[in-house]
């Protein structure tokens, strides 16, 4: 397809392939720049974890950007199939409500005016359990009206990043992306977040940036960018 607006490229599609990413022979380089990566190639289909490792500067988040669209890849060819969420890093949090930060990933189609907190809060409270937040959400004197302060400085650091992944879930794409998404959890917290995300997303396409081994599960592919900068990288099952 044609570019999708300034700054921003349609990935084409898997042709008549259900919801998933596929990697063939892609490079990617910014505009000005040298060659980040070159030569990988990996495939993620439904209910398949991707892990994307590597040292930083490798090309984990130049890779994202080609999936997102933000960037076309220079070589090769990138398609993702479906709808695309992604969850960065260091999400922004507003000075709102849990409810009114949750609110901003459901599709505008979906977020009817005038609906009942009671149907509303249905699939928020769903997404909440799927990353382990929903106790603590419903602890809270005002609940999901509960106020989480400037860049949610009113919440710890893992509920920050719990509370972002939820948002991205809300979206209802097909494809999840994560970047580092227990990069501010204790080694618990984070294995816990984890297995909850697993289990709530086994029926969606999941690419997970991480530096952590510990986020890996043996079934994963894995896509090692080390030394795609200077040759060819390709997904590898580990188990």
């Amino acid at each position: 397809p044609e570019a999708g607006g300034e700054g921003l490229h349609v990935v084409p599609s898997r042709s008549g392939a259900a919801a998933g990413v596929e990697l063939e022979n892609v490079g990617a380089a910014w505009p000005g720049g040298g060659t980040v990566f070159s030569g990988v190639t990996a495939t993620a289909a439904p209910g398949t974890w991707l892990a994307v490792t590597g040292p930083s500067g490798a090309g984990k988040s130049t890779l994202l950007a080609v999936l997102l669209g933000f960037l076309p890849a220079a070589t090769g060819r990138a398609a993702v199939t479906g709808t695309a969420a992604w969850c960065p890093q260091e999400a922004h949090l507003f000075d709102s409500t849990l409810r009114g930060n949750l609110m901003l990933g459901v599709p505008a189609a979906e977020a009817v005016p005038g609906m009942t907190h009671e149907r509303g809060d249905a699939g928020l409270e769903a997404a909440l359990t799927a990353v382990g937040l929903s106790t603590v959400v419903w602890r809270l004197p005002a609940g999901l009206d509960t106020r989480i302060g400037p860049g949610g400085s009113f919440l710890s650091g893992g509920e920050r990043q719990r509370l972002a992944v939820a948002r991205t879930l809300l979206t209802g794409a097909e494809v999840i992306l994560l970047d580092e998404p227990t990069a501010h959890l204790d080694a618990q917290a984070g294995r816990e977040m984890l297995a909850d995300l697993r289990a709530g997303l086994k029926d969606r396409t999941v690419v997970m940036v991480t530096h952590n081994p510990a986020d890996i599960q043996p079934d994963d592919a894995r896509l090692d960018l080390s030394a795609a900068s200077r040759a060819g990288a390709a997904a590898l099952l580990i188990g």
